[in-house]
């Protein structure tokens, strides 16, 4: 065996300790509200629905439309700050009616 390969081995600087990675903020819950308007086709809110927030299915879409017509309002969906934030959003610039306010 060559001692001065062990040599140079036992020289190298250890590794750095590994940190722990500070825990992940969660962002609050918060609820998309969709609100009833006299503007919009009750077809279009539907579209526009799928559009902004695809992950709701056509059924859940129709469902959401239905209760806000109904109701008045209805929960889109509820989701971390961040993401509800974008779901209103778009459905604003659709030009429904969309607020937010925090889940309970």
């Amino acid at each position: 065996m060559d001692v001065s390969l062990v040599h140079e081995v036992s020289a190298m600087p250890a590794a750095p300790e590994v940190q722990p990675r500070p825990a992940i903020a969660h962002y609050p819950r918060t609820r998309v509200l969709l609100h009833d308007d006299d503007v919009h086709e009750m077809n279009e809110v539907v579209r526009y629905l799928l559009e902004a927030v695809p992950h709701l299915g056509r059924n859940r879409c129709v469902a959401v439309m239905l209760e806000a017509h109904r109701a008045g309002r209805a929960v889109v969906v509820e989701a971390p700050f961040e993401h509800a934030e974008g779901y209103a959003e778009r459905l604003q610039l659709r030009g429904l009616t969309a607020t937010l306010e925090p889940a309970t």
